[in-house]
């Protein structure tokens, strides 16, 4: 998958330019070394909830920091950590190292590992960016009408972080499955549902 995908998932957590995230993760690799020194007796995956709670946002915040600047593949690294933990499912950043995960591993280069995230599905399958991100797990996966159902169904639900992800991201992809399959009519009109997407203009206009 060419794209970079959903490239500003954490903009709105962007503040300050690649120096100053870099120094924040300085400060977060020492934070998190303090707290494996703090807990070195123990098993962390066998600890209380809380403590592994602390652990999951730890690495969370570690892997968004490095999807920041575009390091994915150590973003991915951080995020499989994280999610390793006993973590509640109904936290919000549970759900944002989640999606994150699969995209910094579709932008790594290495989106056929997402398809783990299979065992979690009926956890945010609510969630649009969840939903929509399946949908290019299974696409890379090349089960494109399993992927295809992945974006119809994620287009009827709430928009989530990522824009487009209900929408025109969805309508773009299901446009990209069907060029590969030499359904040009059917790609065609999924691109003009997303004329606005400059991508889907794009593919419009070259086929």
């Amino acid at each position: 998958m060419e794209e970079i995908i959903a490239k500003d998932y954490f903009v709105e957590d962007y503040i300050g330019d690649v120096e100053d995230v870099m120094r924040s993760i300085e400060l977060l690799q020492m934070e998190l070394e303090n707290f494996v020194n703090q807990h070195v007796q123990e098993d962390l995956q066998e600890a209380d909830a809380e403590v592994q709670n602390e652990a999951g946002y730890l690495l969370y915040t570690l892997g968004k920091s490095f999807y920041m600047i575009e390091d994915y593949a150590m973003a991915a690294e951080y995020f499989e950590t994280g999610l390793a933990f006993n973590l509640d499912p109904n936290d919000q950043y549970v759900l944002e190292m989640v999606v994150a995960y699969g995209l910094a591993l579709f932008n790594s280069g290495n989106g056929k590992e997402a398809i783990v995230l299979e065992a979690v599905y009926d956890m945010f399958d609510g969630q649009a960016d969840f939903v929509f991100m399946m949908g290019l797990v299974y696409m890379e996966q090349k089960q494109y009408e399993q992927a295809i159902m992945e974006f119809a169904k994620a287009s009827m639900l709430m928009e989530g972080a990522i824009a487009g992800s209900n929408s025109y991201l969805s309508q773009y992809y299901t446009g990209r499955i069907r060029e590969e399959q030499g359904r040009i009519e059917e790609a065609r009109a999924m691109y003009a549902k997303a004329v606005d997407y400059e991508p889907a203009r794009e593919r419009l206009a070259s086929i």
